[in-house]
């Protein structure tokens, strides 16, 4: 069948806009692919994917709103986008990798919209073409624009600058100089994120808590990557006691991974803590990878992330108490399954609270106790990625 010559401009922009958006998800998997194909370093941690993804999303929808708009079409960088930017900048990537992932997923999006002009009226190839020439550069440049922002931001000096870039040189294997690093990485290592307005502070603090060595690149105003290095592991009831001190801001939150031994350790501690910053809560002043590894995985798949919210909440939604049931269980979990404690958080009677859980193994069709890790995971999950449609 033959292009549709009868269809309007504005009938061909929608019939795209519709073929675009209806692509949505399979074209994200597309871009993640490609992005990772070019820069894995960039990528191969949760905390990058969740960046790219969220970005991906994003960029689909702004080719569809400059298709949309056309000659109207104002540049612009969407939230998202612009921390996947800021997010890059910090890890020590070039504006040139930036970009050239950046122009990679934009072509993504184009090379679909080309594809699908097929069957549509002549004039929508030339329009589709003229767009993509007006505002290609605008698009880069704005991106281009919120990097150099960051940088700014973080007032890099060449030696920061020089630290970033040796630091994820050594992350990703490469044979490195590390005697300017002043760092033992012989020992035993804690690799941790710190996130806050006082990052930086909170890690040195730390480090002399603990009586451990330090090395510390500062990712931003309210970042820092840091590694305790010592003699020993730091056991995880000292980092307690270390974080819930005077000198550890309130509003510092710590993302640890596992106590590791030479420089391999060094990188997977480092991979660990990341991880751990991937399922981030703003309730959470010490997050330890092993507590959250399950959670961080499933978010990161989308189709068993839905599994579990379909199995294990989606039955409460439909009584008239469900949101009372849901508060019951994240109290029960943080309680570590106390009903007295429960009840003494909620401000219910023990009853209550037993008679609210029986309620919920009634909803799921199972006792909780054969399910807690499934059930605790998937309340993390939806109070982090939210309703997964």
């Amino acid at each position: 069948m033959g292009p549709d010559v009868s269809m309007t401009p504005d009938s061909v922009k929608r019939t795209l806009l519709s073929r675009l958006r209806s692509w949505s998800p399979e074209l994200q998997e597309s871009i993640v692919a490609r992005c990772f194909a070019l820069e894995p370093l960039a990528y191969a941690e949760p905390e990058g994917l969740v960046y790219l993804r969220a970005a991906a999303k994003e960029t689909i929808e702004l080719v569809a709103e400059i298709i949309e708009l056309g000659e109207s079409w104002t540049p612009r960088v969407p939230p998202a986008l612009a921390a996947q930017v800021r997010y890059l900048a910090r890890s020590g990537f070039s504006s040139d990798r930036v970009m050239r992932g950046y122009y990679a997923t934009v072509t993504v999006c184009f090379e679909f919209a080309n594809e699908e002009i097929g069957d549509l009226p002549a004039g929508a190839l030339p329009y589709l073409i003229e767009i993509q020439s007006q505002h290609g550069d605008a698009l880069l440049g704005a991106v281009s624009a919120e990097y150099r922002k960051e940088l700014a931001r973080m007032d890099r000096s060449p030696k920061v600058q020089r630290l970033a870039e040796r630091i994820q040189r050594l992350l990703a294997g490469e044979s490195v100089d590390t005697s300017e690093l002043d760092y033992d990485f012989d020992l035993w290592h804690l690799g941790t994120v710190i996130t806050g307005a006082k990052a930086e502070l909170a890690a040195r603090n730390l480090a002399e808590r603990l009586g451990c060595g330090l090395l510390l690149l500062p990712r931003g105003a309210e970042t820092a990557w840091a590694w305790l290095g010592g003699a020993r592991a730091v056991a995880f009831a000292e980092l307690e006691q270390a974080v819930s001190s005077r000198g550890i801001a309130a509003h510092t939150s710590v993302y640890v991974g596992e106590p590791r031994n030479g420089l391999r350790g060094w990188r997977l501690t480092h991979r660990e803590a990341k991880t751990a910053l991937a399922v981030r809560s703003e309730r959470d002043r010490l997050v330890r990878c092993s507590d959250v590894v399950l959670s961080a995985a499933v978010i990161n798949d989308g189709e068993a992330a839905r599994f579990l919210l379909d199995a294990y909440l989606n039955p409460l939604l439909s009584r008239g108490d469900g949101e009372a049931l849901r508060a019951t269980l994240h109290a029960y979990f943080d309680s570590g399954c106390n009903a007295a404690s429960t009840a003494a958080a909620l401000g219910v009677n023990r009853h209550t609270v037993k008679r609210r859980l029986r309620k919920v193994e009634q909803c799921i069709d199972r006792p909780l106790g054969s399910c807690r890790a499934e059930m605790e995971t998937a309340l993390r999950v939806e109070q982090l990625a939210g309703p997964l449609t």
